[in-house]
């Protein structure tokens, strides 16, 4: 997530209602400083509203208060928190109360217009970085020293071209880790990595972001010497045959399982036309409230050229960055496959041994059964006329995902 693009409207505001403090000369002036404080407030509380699922029954969006205290009990839980959340909490609610009362009062000063925009100023820093923190896992210090000071540093690498990667640096010892994804160059999405493979080796600590770039900062230095060591491995979400381990493995050796996630907006459609002349998986735009359930994995960026021929990429399939919900209820952009409109064929069928990695690769993950039952099971089948093929596949599907 660049964080001038997520938190930049945020920090757009705070400049406004910096001006707004210079231009008050009159109570109208005063008074609108606590307009641009609550504008300020809002925005935060709906930028962190769209980052993550924070809650299964949401209160409005607009209600700061009841946002506050469960965005502040998401990021600071536990007794050893109490202190930091009550900080949390108080800065947000003082910033929110004095800026409410300052649009209404009637006898506001410059000084009140002024502490309405430090309050606010001081609880947006506060929550900003905590929520970068949270959502993109930010090391609270260097592995290698124990400094608190990581700083970010940009660059791209020729093994995923096409995405902005980034790695923290410690300026105290010179640790680097290694690069994360950060932004989809062409089109300029953000990629939330908040999620990330359970390690002991120092590559978990490497989401960088301990310094939130604000309009008009200078840009960070891009990274040096992109090619030192491999980039951190992307995410790919399987929710066909390649769900199965044990047959994506034969495509991408490096890839493993980071659990199960939900595709909202699409159906699960077994009419891609394949050069076998069956019927593949498909994420198809259903028009409802339908949704798509598959399996998350990481990979070693460098095997997917791999993956891109064994998916027939240029011919059937192409390639799509697409915003999935993780089973912490975490968005996050991720690598898929969708069909091309120009090979869907509703009349198409899968062989059996396509259907059964598909089960395979759902039972093996864990995909609900009610989804499994109505999504895959109920698909019809046919009998694939080469029996070598079959034979060969069905090998595959009765190895152990390892």
């Amino acid at each position: 997530m660049h964080a001038g693009s997520q938190f930049g409207p945020v920090f757009e505001k705070i400049e406004e209602a910096d001006a707004a403090v210079t231009q008050a000369h009159n109570l109208a002036g005063y008074q609108a400083v606590g307009v641009r404080c609550r504008e300020t407030l809002l925005e935060l509380i709906g930028v962190a509203q769209d980052a993550a699922t924070w809650t299964d029954t949401p209160p409005q969006r607009a209600n700061l208060r009841a946002w506050a205290e469960i965005i502040c009990n998401d990021l600071l839980p536990g007794d050893t928190n109490k202190e930091r959340r009550r900080a949390l909490k108080g800065a947000l609610e003082s910033a929110w109360t004095f800026s409410n009362w300052l649009t209404h009062s009637k006898s506001a000063t410059w000084f009140d217009a002024d502490m309405a925009h430090s309050l606010t100023q001081h609880a947006v820093g506060m929550a900003t970085s905590l929520l970068v923190r949270e959502l993109r896992g930010v090391p609270v210090e260097c592995p290698k020293c124990g400094s608190p000071r990581l700083e970010p540093e940009q660059g791209e690498n020729t093994a995923a071209p096409g995405v902005l990667w980034e790695r923290p640096r410690c300026p105290d010892c010179g640790w680097a880790g290694r690069p994360v994804p950060i932004l989809d160059l062409e089109d300029g999405q953000s990629i939330i990595t908040r999620e990330g493979e359970q390690s002991d080796e120092c590559s978990i600590m490497t989401v960088p972001l301990r310094a939130i770039l604000k309009p008009g900062d200078p840009a960070i230095a891009t990274l040096k010497n992109t090619e030192t060591g491999p980039p951190e491995p992307v995410v790919y979400f399987a929710y066909g045959s390649n769900m199965s381990t044990a047959r994506l493995r034969e495509r991408m050796p490096s890839c493993k399982p980071l659990g199960i996630a939900t595709l909202p907006g699409l159906s699960l459609r077994f009419h891609k036309r394949s050069v076998d002349k069956s019927g593949k998986c498909n994420a198809y735009p259903s028009g409802d409230d339908g949704s798509v359930i598959g399996v998350l994995f990481s990979f070693d960026p460098a095997e997917r050229a791999k993956l891109d021929k064994a998916e027939g990429v240029g011919s059937g399939y192409v390639h799509a960055m697409v915003t999935v919900i993780n089973e912490k209820g975490r968005r996050r952009k991720v690598l898929t496959y969708l069909a091309s409109s120009d090979y869907v064929d509703d009349s198409l069928k899968p062989y059996g041994w396509y259907k059964d990695f598909v089960l395979a690769g759902a039972r093996e993950h864990g995909l609900p059964p009610e989804y499994v039952a109505k999504c895959i099971e109920s698909v019809e089948a046919i009998e694939d006329p080469k029996k070598t093929r079959e034979k060969k596949r069905r090998a595959t599907l009765s190895r152990p995902g390892r």
